[in-house]
C-alpha cells in the first residue's frame, strides 16, 4: 500500500463566492502534509484540514502556493527556516545568546536537528493515526471539522487567548477539546470564517486503499482518540 500513497495525485475543489477553485496535489505535498499533522499536535483532524484550508485560501486571494510549499512553510517542525542553517534558527539563537541564555541556546540547536530529521520521515514511519486522518481525508470520507479555519496555535493552558497570538484580525472559531501541551485552538482568517468545502477528486480509490491497509489496532486507536477530540462537535 505503500506504493499506492507514494503514487497518489489529485485536485482539492471547492467554491468561494460563486467561483470555483482547484488546487492539484501530488505524493510529495501529502507527505509532506504527513509528516506535519504527525508533529503539530491535536487534533490531528483539525491540523490536517487547516493547513489544506490554509492553502485553499490563500489560492482564493491570488497566492499559487502548492499545498507542500505552504504547509512545509507553516509548520515550524518541518519548516527549513528553522534547520541548523536556516534563517530563523539563527535569529534565535542570536536572541538567547543576548539574553545569555546558555541553556535556551543548546535546547534550540538540539530542536533545529530534530526538525530537519522529521522534515525527512519516509511514509512508513507515518504514526497510523496520521496516516487514518489523511486516508478519511483522500476518500471524502469526512467533511472539515474546523470550516473556516486557516490558522492554529497550541492551546498550552486554560489561560489562553487570542491576546497571546498577537494577531488582532483573527478569529477564534473554537477552544480545542481540552488544553495544554500537544493541544490547538483554530482560528479564522479575515473574511474566511465561512470557507469550506473542499472535496477531493481523483483519488477517492487510493484513500480508500490506504484506509484498508493500515493496522487495525492502529483505526481503532485513531477512531477512539478522533471521537474523544470532537464528539462536541456531533
Amino acid at each position: 500500500m505503500q506504493s499506492s500513497a507514494i503514487n497518489s495525485r489529485g485536485r482539492f475543489t471547492w467554491k468561494w463566492e460563486g467561483k470555483p477553485y482547484a488546487m492539484p496535489f501530488n505524493a510529495g505535498d501529502l507527505l509532506t502534509l504527513a509528516r506535519a499533522v504527525d508533529e503539530e499536535g491535536y487534533p490531528k483532524e483539525g491540523v490536517a484540514w487547516a493547513l489544506i484550508q490554509r492553502a485553499a485560501w490563500l489560492n482564493t486571494r491570488g497566492l499559487k502556493v502548492s499545498l507542500g510549499r505552504l504547509v512545509e512553510q507553516y509548520a515550524q517542525p518541518i519548516n527549513p527556516a528553522w534547520f541548523p542553517n536556516g534563517h530563523k534558527h539563527r535569529e534565535e539563537i542570536a536572541r538567547l545568546n543576548r539574553l545569555g541564555d546558555i541553556k535556551g541556546v543548546a535546547d534550540e540547536t538540539s530542536r533545529a536537528s530534530r526538525r530537519k530529521a522529521k522534515s525527512e520521515k519516509p511514509w512508513a514511519n507515518i504514526d497510523s493515526d496520521t496516516k487514518a486522518v489523511i486516508a478519511s481525508i483522500l476518500s471524502n470520507k469526512k467533511t472539515s471539522p474546523v470550516k473556516g479555519a486557516v490558522h492554529y496555535w497550541a492551546s498550552r493552558g486554560p489561560d489562553f487567548s487570542t491576546n497571546q497570538v498577537k494577531k488582532p484580525n483573527l478569529t477564534l472559531l473554537d477552544r480545542g477539546y481540552g488544553f495544554g501541551p500537544g493541544r490547538n485552538v483554530f482560528f479564522a482568517d479575515k473574511g474566511s470564517q465561512n470557507f469550506g468545502g473542499i472535496i477531493v477528486i481523483g483519488d477517492n480509490q487510493v484513500g480508500n486503499m490506504l484506509l484498508a491497509s493500515i493496522n487495525p489496532m492502529g483505526i481503532m486507536i485513531a477512531s477512539a482518540m478522533g471521537y474523544a477530540a470532537w464528539k462536541w462537535w456531533v
